[in-house]
């Protein structure tokens, strides 16, 4: 008697599994493009800087790149940037010529590098910056600024366009005949909608709040200021 009891207990169950099941013709769907960004202020700088020589001697030509990257280092070392944080690429070697009378002319061993840099204590960037542009055996170039926390800050943005995702979809119910939605699937690149056997109506809308790129998350460089952007794609199923 005790079996037959539970076998009925598991038959129920199953019942009640069924009867949730979704009917194909009321299965329906939004599907929504979402942006999120979140602007904060730098904390760290990045540039770099050329180096190059010229002398009739391969050697002096050499030299003088040497003097002129120690020097650079000392510099920057001066200003709190610490070592890991200036990357020297490899030299470059080569003759140099120039033209006169449309004649090429030999004037010499070019010897070239760049240095990258990154300035974690932003704070100091308008004095190094300074003193850089003053020396004249340097260029300085591709001033750009990032956060230390970027990742941080992506996830933020991620939350912030499925918040604005929520809020449009909730203005969309307030229009259609069902009031319930919940979420079937999200994801940074494009999805394709759900189906249960047979589609019978969907609800397909994009939020476009300004043209954008489809990566998922991309940054933006705005007058000293860090834009993160994400995007999202968001599926909700809208419920009786």
């Amino acid at each position: 008697m005790k079996n037959i009891v539970q076998i009925f207990i598991i038959l129920s169950f199953l019942s009640c599994q069924n009867d949730r099941t979704v009917d194909p013709a009321k299965f329906k769907t939004i599907m929504i493009k979402s942006y999120g960004e979140v602007e904060t202020l730098p904390d760290v700088a990045n540039f770099h800087i050329s180096l190059n020589c010229l002398d009739s001697s391969i050697k002096a030509s050499k030299n003088c790149l040497v003097e002129k990257s120690n020097d650079l280092v000392k510099v920057l070392k001066s200003f709190g940037v610490a070592e890991e944080d200036i990357l020297t690429t490899a030299v470059n070697l080569h003759r140099s010529y120039t033209y006169r009378n449309n004649t090429r002319v030999f004037e010499g061993y070019r010897s070239s590098t760049s240095v990258f840099v990154t300035v974690k204590n932003i704070e100091n960037l308008d004095e190094i910056y300074t003193e850089l542009l003053e020396n004249r055996n340097l260029e300085l170039g591709e001033l750009s600024y990032s956060h230390s926390k970027i990742d941080s800050i992506k996830n933020e943005a991620y939350v912030n366009a499925l918040e604005n995702a929520g809020v449009l979809a909730d203005k969309l119910l307030e229009k259609l005949p069902e009031t319930e939605k919940e979420i079937l699937k999200i994801g940074n690149v494009e999805i394709s909608a759900s189906l249960p056997q047979e589609r019978n109506a969907e609800y397909q809308l994009e939020a476009v709040e300004e043209a954008q790129s489809a990566n998922a998350a991309s940054i933006a460089i705005n007058k000293g200021t860090v834009k993160v952007k994400a995007i999202l794609f968001v599926e909700y199923q809208i419920l009786e």
